[in-house]
C-alpha cells in the first residue's frame, strides 16, 4: 500500500518467500478439516479449561483470580487486526493507542508504553524487552487466526510466573496444529492499514499435525508531520507449529520470525528483526499428575538511530512436576533459568553503559492447591527469583475459595509483588554523550507491593454471568528520580496505594444475541517517599483514568449475518492535559457469502472525527474515525 505521505511500503526480503509458499499452499481442497467458527455458550464459557491462575488446567468458573478470557471467535466477530486491539476485549485491561506503531496497556495503573508491570507470554514464552523490562508492542505479533483463547489475569501473578508478573498475566495460547488443518487466507485495508495473512495446516502421520503462516502488515502514521519520529511501519512475518504425540508423551515445536521497517515525519528510519524457536514437552504420570519441560530461544535486534540500538539473544528453559503428594492436595513444583546477552551500541541520544551485559535468572516455585473442606480451598504458592543486579527476590501467594454452589465462587487472595530493574534503571545514560541530564540508578532496586483481593464470580441462570473484584495494592520504591550533582538519578523514589473495583457481566439475551458490559475504577494516592528529593514529575505517579466503562453487542441476524457493536468510555488520564475523556463506537458487519467465505465491515469510532488516547513526549496521536474492509477464506 501507499502511506498517507505516498511512499511504497514493501515486504522484508527474508520473509517474502516464505509467505509466497504459504499463499501457493493454501490453496488445496482441504475444507473437510476447517475449523469450527461457532460461538462458546456461556457453559462452555464456564467449563473452559485455563491455566494462568494455576498452571494446571482448571475450570474457568472455579479459578480464583480476577481472569477474563477471550476466544479466538471473540477476536475475529471484533474487527481487530493486531494483538493490542484484540486486547481491547479484555474488560480488566486498559488499552491506549499511542501512535501508528505503539500502545500503552496496563492492568490495574501505570498506564505507560513500555508495560513494564504486565507479563505477556505466548505459548509460554515471554514478550520481555531486557532493556526496557517491558514489552515493545511493534516488535510483538501473533497470527490472530491461530490464537485459541487470551488469559488475561489482572492482579498478581509473581508466585507462578516471577516478577515483573507485578500487576497482571496476559497469557496468549495459540491453537494445536490439529486444529488448524486445512487452509485460511485473510486480507483486509482500510485508513490505516493494510493487512494479509495465509495459514496452511496438515497431518504430519497417523499422530501428529504442522501448520505454517505467514502475513504481512502496512501501519500508517499517526503522529503529526512536524513531529519527527517515525510511525509508518511496514512489517513481514511468518512461522510455524508442529504437534506429535509419542504414546503418552506430546511435543510441541513452534518458531516466528519478522521483519520491519519503521519511517516517516522526516525522522532516520528503524529496523526491526527477530526470531524464536520454542520446545515443550511433556509426559502425565497419572491421574491430574505430569511433568512439563518447556525451553526457547529468543533473538531481537531493534536499530533505532534515535532512541536506542540493541540486539539481544535470550534462552530460557522451565521444567514443571504436578503430583498428588497427599489426599486432598495438588501440587505443583518448578526450576527455571533465563541468560539473556544484551549488547547495545550508543544511539544520537542516549547510550547505555556498560554497552553490553549478560544478565541471568534463576528461580524455583512451589504451590499447594488444598481442599479443605468441600466448598473450600486454599492455594498456597510461592516464587524464589535471583540473579538480576544481585537481586533476588520471594514472592509468596495465598488464595481462599468458597464454592457454595457450582455455579459460585468467592475468594480473598493477599500477594507479595515485585518489578525487578532493567538496563533502563541501572545503565541509562541521557544524551548519549556528558554531560549527563539523565543518569540510570547504580543502588536501585525492585519495585515493591503488597496486594489485597476479594472477589465473587458467579452464573444466577444459563443466560448471565457476571464477576466483581475489588483491590488494594500497598506500594513502595516505585521508579522516580532524585536530582544530585551527577543530574536527574533514576532512583526508588515513589509509594503510596492504590485500589479500586473490576467489574463485568455476560447476558445471552437470546440463541444469536449475546451483550457484554465492563467498569473499572482506579484510586491512586502515590506521593515521593519522605525525605525524598524527587523531581519525576506528575507522570512518575501514573497517567491513569479514574474510570473506564466498556460494552459489547454480538448479535447473529440471520445464520450468515453478524451485526456487532462496540463502545467504551474512557475518563481523562491523571497527568495528562492533552488527553481528555472520551467515547469511542465501533461497528463490525459481516456477511459469510459462503460457508467458506466471509465479507466483513469495520467502522472505528464512528461517531466522532478523531480521538486521542495517550500522549508522549507532548506528541497525542489523533486517531481519526475511519473503515476496513476484510475477506476471510477459510477451507
Amino acid at each position: 500500500m501507499r502511506g498517507q505521505n505516498g511512499a511504497r511500503l514493501r515486504m522484508g526480503c527474508p520473509l517474502r518467500l516464505l509467505f509466497g509458499l504459504v499463499l501457493a499452499a493454501a490453496f488445496p481442497a482441504l475444507a473437510q478439516d476447517a475449523a469450527n467458527l461457532a460461538d462458546l455458550s456461556l457453559e462452555e464459557l464456564a467449563n473452559l479449561r485455563v491455566t494462568s491462575t494455576t498452571l494446571r488446567p482448571e475450570r474457568y468458573a472455579e479459578a480464583p483470580a480476577s481472569i477474563y478470557v477471550i476466544t479466538g471467535e471473540d477476536i475475529r466477530r471484533s474487527g481487530a487486526t493486531s494483538l493490542p486491539e484484540a486486547l481491547r476485549l479484555a474488560p480488566n485491561l486498559e488499552v491506549a493507542r499511542v501512535s501508528g506503531t505503539t500502545w500503552a496497556i496496563s492492568a490495574r495503573g501505570f498506564l505507560n508504553v513500555i508495560t513494564n508491570k504486565l507479563l505477556v507470554l505466548v505459548d509460554g514464552r515471554t514478550l520481555y524487552t531486557t532493556v526496557l523490562s517491558g514489552v515493545l508492542w511493534d516488535a510483538q505479533d501473533v497470527m490472530l487466526e491461530d490464537i485459541e483463547r487470551i488469559e488475561v489475569v489482572s492482579g498478581p501473578g509473581a508466585a507462578l510466573f516471577g516478577a515483573n508478573a507485578f500487576a497482571g498475566v496476559i497469557n496468549i495460547i495459540t491453537k494445536d496444529a490439529h486444529a488448524t488443518r486445512g487452509a485460511v487466507v485473510v486480507a483486509g485495508t482500510g485508513r490505516l492499514s493494510t493487512d494479509v495473512a495465509a495459514r496452511v495446516g496438515v497431518p504430519l502421520g497417523e499422530r501428529g499435525a504442522f501448520r505454517l503462516y505467514a502475513m504481512h502488515n502496512d501501519r500508517d502514521d499517526l503522529r503529526p508531520d512536524a513531529s519527527h519520529v517515525a510511525d509508518r511501519m511496514a512489517k513481514t512475518s511468518g512461522g510455524f507449529r508442529a504437534d506429535y504425540a509419542m504414546g503418552p508423551d506430546r511435543l510441541q515445536v513452534q518458531g516466528d520470525g519478522y521483519d520491519a521497517r519503521i519511517t516517516g515525519n522526516g525522522a532516520p528510519d528503524v529496523r526491526l528483526k527477530g526470531g524464536n524457536i520454542l520446545a515443550n514437552w511433556s509426559r502425565p504420570l497419572g491421574s491430574d499428575s505430569g511433568l512439563s519441560v518447556r525451553a526457547y530461544y529468543d533473538y531481537a535486534r531493534r536499530d533505532d538511530p534515535t532512541t536506542f540500538i540493541d540486539r539481544v539473544g535470550t534462552f530460557d528453559i522451565e521444567a514443571k512436576y504436578d503430583l498428588h503428594p497427599f489426599r486432598g492436595h495438588s501440587a505443583s513444583f518448578g526450576l527455571g533459568y533465563r541468560h539473556a546477552d544484551d549488547r547495545t551500541e550508543p544511539s544520537l541520544n542516549l547510550r547505555f553503559i556498560p554497552q553490553d551485559r549478560a544478565l541471568i535468572w534463576r528461580s524455583a516455585f512451589a504451590q499447594d492447591e488444598i481442599q479443605l473442606a468441600e466448598a473450600w480451598t486454599l492455594t498456597v504458592g510461592a516464587r524464589a527469583q535471583s540473579g538480576v543486579f544481585g537481586i533476588s527476590e520471594f514472592l509468596p501467594d495465598l488464595r481462599l475459595a468458597w464454592r457454595p454452589a457450582a455455579s459460585q465462587m468467592a475468594w480473598i487472595a493477599a500477594s507479595k509483588v515485585a518489578r525487578t530493574p532493567g538496563r533502563i534503571d541501572r545503565d541509562f545514560f541521557f544524551p548519549a554523550n556528558p554531560p549527563f541530564f539523565i543518569v540510570g540508578g547504580p543502588n536501585f532496586e525492585s519495585e515493591r507491593g503488597r496486594v489485597y483481593e476479594v472477589g465473587y464470580r458467579a452464573s444466577p441462570n444459563a443466560q448471565t454471568t457476571f464477576s466483581v473484584t475489588a483491590f488494594h495494592q500497598d506500594l513502595d520504591r516505585l521508579r522516580g528520580g532524585s536530582l544530585s550533582d551527577a543530574g536527574f538519578v533514576i532512583s526508588n523514589e515513589i509509594e503510596g496505594k492504590t485500589s479500586g473495583l473490576e467489574a463485568w457481566l455476560l447476558f445471552q439475551a437470546t440463541s444469536n444475541w449475546r451483550l457484554m458490559a465492563g467498569y473499572m475504577n482506579l484510586s491512586s494516592s502515590l506521593h515521593p517517599r519522605a525525605g525524598s528529593t524527587d523531581a519525576g514529575g506528575p507522570g512518575a505517579l501514573g497517567n491513569d483514568p479514574r474510570h473506564t466503562v466498556k460494552a459489547r453487542s454480538l448479535w447473529r441476524v440471520r445464520p450468515d449475518v453478524d451485526f456487532d457493536v462496540s463502545w467504551r468510555y474512557v475518563s481523562k488520564l491523571a497527568y495528562l492535559e492533552t488527553v481528555p475523556s472520551y467515547s469511542s463506537t465501533d461497528v463490525r458487519l459481516a456477511w459469510r457469502a459462503m460457508p467458506a467465505l466471509e465479507l466483513s465491515l469495520v467502522g472505528s469510532d464512528i461517531f466522532h472525527k478523531s480521538h486521542v488516547e495517550f500522549d508522549e513526549h507532548g506528541l497525542p496521536a489523533h486517531i481519526p474515525r475511519s473503515f476496513y474492509g476484510q475477506v476471510r477464506w477459510q477451507f
